[in-house]
């Protein structure tokens, strides 16, 4: 699998933005995606894709933290 993070900014809010991490090129299809800060967990104001077929047997998931 490939995995990428990125920042992306939100231009109409103040703050960081939204930390994005994109997985793919996996195979099978479940896979577990978690963010960590200082140690801790970050649950909240999580939103990610249904995992979604690349053709050729792999998969390919989006998270984003708010």
């Amino acid at each position: 699998p490939s995995v990428s993070i990125s920042l992306v900014p939100v231009s109409s809010q103040p703050g960081p933005g939204r930390l994005l991490c994109s997985v793919m090129d996996f195979s099978p299809a479940q896979v577990q995606v978690r963010g960590f800060q200082g140690g801790q967990e970050l649950k909240g104001h999580v939103v990610a894709t249904d995992v979604v077929p690349n053709g050729g047997w792999t998969y390919q998931l989006m998270v984003i933290w708010e």
